[in-house]
């Protein structure tokens, strides 16, 4: 019987959030006969853990806080010689660096890195770090071709050093939800129009802009927003200094996600950054029309006009213009949606991804530089 690749997923945690989502994915869609999983949470496991299907993955909690800890690698290393982990993959730059340490101290797995969703520039000292350490890392990836395109720009390496792996979308959860028990769920009526928006209430997500823009729009109009998070309080001070308190529901955290999005009417994405939004895709998969930023991967999954609609990041004026045409106009609402739906069916499915996935962990774990990585170190 073939050993099977054991694969290590190194995260912060398993705390709700888009790049979670996708570990989880990931892990519930490899094959189970060619690769097995294990997770390495470096702070806390989280609610996401319960998601993951198999009583076989184990998860690792390592505890880590504030600050530097200069133990972890040693600790990280430890793991993998124990586990007798084939490939480390770790996703954004906290975990690399860790994940990075640990993986040439235990001197046996491969090592891969993704970039999932990044602020840049970030600071000259952590740029460099992460140019040297991709140098000696055997596949690297982003999830969105800006994305790359940024991460080639501000770290300094060649374009061969990442490639792109889309985010994937499990249509069959999206097809199981109906939109009459997603309204009731929602507690709005037939003849409300729904604006919302799934993902944590952090700053660069900001859903201030659109609590804004949703200020300057009158009539049967709700607004919800799905995910919890640190700005939660200024948020709903917002939404009581701009009178839209009543018409704003803040839902917090919640695992019926995929049932709750085919009962909104337009899905509004206003991030100030983002790799490749699992929300988004999950929204346009269930026919709801999407407004995006044009920051980061949105623009290679929306056509703008055609499949959603884009607006300059931050731009108030530009957002309440979207969501004005788009709530006077039913049939437009009804094009972009199928349009959104097509485009997910046929650019962004879980089982495309998964088998790219896989593909460059058996490479990597059959001794190959992964992707454009392969031709040379920089």
């Amino acid at each position: 019987m073939t050993k099977k690749i054991h694969i290590q997923h190194v995260v912060l945690s398993l705390r709700p959030g888009g790049l979670e989502n996708g570990v989880v994915n990931v892990i519930n869609g490899l094959d189970r006969d060619r690769f097995r999983s294990s997770v390495t949470c470096l702070q806390e496991a989280g609610p996401f853990a319960a998601r993951i299907r198999s009583p076989e993955v184990e998860i690792h909690t390592l505890g880590l806080r504030r600050g530097n800890d200069i133990r972890l690698p040693l600790r990280l290393a430890s793991l993998f010689r124990r586990t007798n982990t084939d490939v480390v993959h770790t996703r954004n730059a906290e975990a690399f660096f860790y994940g990075f340490l640990g993986a040439k101290l235990a001197r046996g797995p491969s090592l891969i890195h993704s970039e999932h969703g990044r602020v840049l520039p970030d600071s000259c000292r952590r740029m460099t770090a992460q140019r040297w350490l991709l140098a000696f890392t055997d596949g690297a990836f982003s999830v969105s071709d800006r994305l790359r395109h940024d991460l080639v720009h501000h770290l300094r390496v060649p374009e061969r050093r990442f490639e792109v792996i889309y985010n994937g979308v499990d249509m069959g959860r999206i097809a199981s939800a109906d939109r009459p028990s997603a309204r009731q769920a929602l507690g709005v009526g037939d003849e409300e129009i729904v604006i919302g928006s799934v993902g944590r209430l952090v700053p660069v997500k900001n859903y201030a802009l659109l609590m804004r823009a949703f200020s300057r729009i009158a009539g049967s109009v709700r607004l919800v927003l799905i995910g919890e998070g640190p700005e939660r309080a200024s948020l709903e001070a917002l939404a009581a200094s701009t009178g839209i308190a009543a018409r704003t529901h803040l839902l917090g955290h919640r695992e019926d996600v995929a049932r709750l999005l085919v009962g909104l009417d337009i899905f509004v994405l206003p991030s100030l950054s983002e790799g490749m939004s699992n929300t988004a895709l999950e929204a346009m998969a269930a026919g709801v029309p999407t407004i995006a930023s044009d920051v980061g991967g949105n623009g290679e999954i929306i056509q703008d006009g055609v499949s959603g609609l884009l607006f300059e990041s931050e731009n108030e004026q530009e957002l309440t213009e979207r969501l004005v045409c788009l709530i006077g106009n039913p049939e437009h609402r009804a094009r972009l949606g199928r349009a959104a739906q097509e485009r997910v069916m046929h650019e962004f499915s879980m089982g495309a991804m998964i088998r790219k996935y896989e593909d460059l962990y058996a490479r990597v774990a059959c001794g190959e530089r992964g992707g454009r990585a392969a031709k040379g170190k920089s």
